[in-house]
């Protein structure tokens, strides 16, 4: 099989970054309409989802800008084109791909599940990330992005990236389950355990998309092989989709399964624990201080279901040390 030539494994990620970048944008608009519809806007989640559509049209642009430069106005050539290392548009393109990860990996981190890898895998990435830009600008025209110079820090921001991905997702759907779990002990209804089954489901598929498009990506690096253009370029665009798939199924799959009956009453759920009642509601967890979580009433005008919003509260916010404490029981 004869190896794919570097020009045209550009234009074929160019391509493809093309199709899915479409895509994203159309998914990007309707989780923002989710977001936005929703009763207690989740700023986080429209602050990030707004930044990643930014650095992956950023990283398009750029890409599409270079392709034409290198297919139709460069006079030596594409090859020649897209094996100089130092152009601006180059350093551009890695530098949009750079903050992309940024924003990626520190909305991961922020999860007080895990905190474990804060200050581990993101702060490594974050530096060796800046190590591939600073020593592309500084490699001569002609070589390649296999040169021993540039390798380890190649190698090194994809695997802190595949490191802090895999990291948090295996806390966080950790967190939930104890969350689960807690749940179960003072036999809470299904209402609330199955949409906790979801989100680990979706969040774990979700991240086995990116982390074994991060896997394939660096296996083609380490092989040589000019593929992890195109692996490069359709990794961008995996992290909008991965993310917008995660709220939208997870808000789509709830909307379907939660349904809370009653029209203009607040209603609140009571299940019995020992003598006495316990108060536990489904909708919202309000933080009242660092380490103190109640339960609000919920006012659920009609049939709204639990929500994305809500479900992101208790992924990102709760003190996964104590699931007992946090659900106030």
């Amino acid at each position: 099989m004869v190896p794919i030539s570097i020009d045209g494994a550009s234009f074929v990620g160019c391509v493809l970054e093309s199709m899915l970048y479409g895509a994203f944008t159309i998914m990007a608009g309707f989780t923002l309409k989710t977001l936005l519809a929703a009763r207690d806007r989740n700023r986080p989640l429209t602050v990030v989802l707004c930044l990643i559509w930014i650095f992956s049209t950023a990283h398009w642009i750029t890409n599409v800008y270079r392709a034409y430069n290198a297919f139709i106005r460069f006079p030596e050539g594409p090859v020649t084109f897209y094996n100089t290392l130092s152009l601006p548009s180059y350093t551009a393109r890695n530098t949009s791909y750079y903050f992309l990860t940024l924003v990626a990996d520190g909305f991961a981190v922020t999860s007080k599940t895990a905190s474990a890898a804060r200050d581990t895998d993101s702060s490594a990435s974050t530096v060796a990330g800046g190590g591939v830009i600073y020593t592309f600008t500084k490699v001569p025209p002609g070589n390649v992005v296999f040169i021993a110079r540039v390798v380890p820090w190649i190698t090194s921001w994809i695997s802190m990236t595949l490191a802090t991905n895999v990291v948090c997702t295996i806390f966080i759907a950790i967190g939930i389950l104890r969350i689960h779990m807690a749940a179960r002990k003072v036999h809470l209804s299904p209402m609330r355990s199955d949409p906790v089954w979801t989100s680990v489901i979706i969040l774990t598929e979700s991240a086995a998309i990116y982390s074994s498009t991060l896997i394939t990506l660096i296996t083609c690096y380490l092989l040589q092989s000019n593929s992890q253009y195109i692996l490069l370029d359709l990794t961008v665009s995996s992290i909008g989709i991965t993310f917008t798939m995660i709220i939208l199924r997870i808000s789509l799959k709830l909307s379907s399964e939660v349904t809370v009956q009653g029209q203009s009453t607040s209603q609140t759920m009571r299940v019995p624990v020992r003598p006495g009642e316990l108060s536990v509601n489904v909708s919202r967890l309000v933080q009242v201080n660092s380490d103190q979580y109640l339960e609000a009433d919920a006012h659920r005008a009609g049939s709204s279901p639990l929500n994305i919003e809500e479900l992101y509260e208790i992924i990102y916010d709760l003190d996964w040390a104590s699931p007992r404490r946090a659900l106030n029981l």
